[in-house]
Formats: C-alpha cells, structure tokens, sequence
C-alpha cells in the first residue's frame, strides 16, 4: 500500500511596513527636509541651510526651509558655507528645533 502525503498549506508571513510604503522611502519621502549629519559633537554638517539667523562663538541659530537650527556649545566656527551646504566646527552640547 502506498502511503499518503500530507500536504499543509503554509500562511504567508505578515510584513510590516513602518514607512508607508517601500517606494516612498526611495522617492524621496525622508528627504523632503534637511540633511544633518553630526559627528562626534565636534562637526555638524546641514544641507538645506538657507541661511544663519544669528552667529556667535558659542551660539548659532540656522535658517531651515521647515524652521530654525540652533546649535548651543563652545568655539563654534563655520568652516564653509556654499549652494545650502554649511559645515561648522566647535563642541557642540544641544541641539534644537524651532518650527
């Protein structure tokens, strides 16, 4: 006699999609705002700055095209600043957003 299979009908795994929708991530829908990135808390480079508010050795206030950047710290100097690009050296302890 020959036996019988048994076949079992396997349930699709469920997939979680934290942002949306795949193809909005890809299309640009993280990148709608300023780009930041901080290394350490000696360097901060921001694409997208579209101007600074307000500049001193231990305060600098940016102008973001979704509000303002201000960055509190000690011997803040900005290394360049070209086509909404500024890169700026100093230590910097808070960071804060103002919408």
């Amino acid at each position: 006699m020959s036996k019988k299979l048994k076949i079992e009908k396997v349930k699709k795994r469920e997939k979680w999609n934290l942002f949306g929708g795949e193809a909005d991530v890809f299309e640009g829908a993280l990148l709608k705002g300023p780009r930041i990135e901080l290394i350490s808390n000696r360097q901060i480079i921001i694409e997208g700055c579209l101007g600074v508010f307000e500049y001193s050795e231990s305060y600098l206030k940016l102008r973001l095209s979704s509000g303002a950047l201000m960055l509190v710290g000690q011997n803040f100097s900005i290394v360049s600043f070209e086509n909404e690009n500024i890169f700026v050296k100093g230590k910097i302890n808070s960071l804060e957003f103002a919408v």
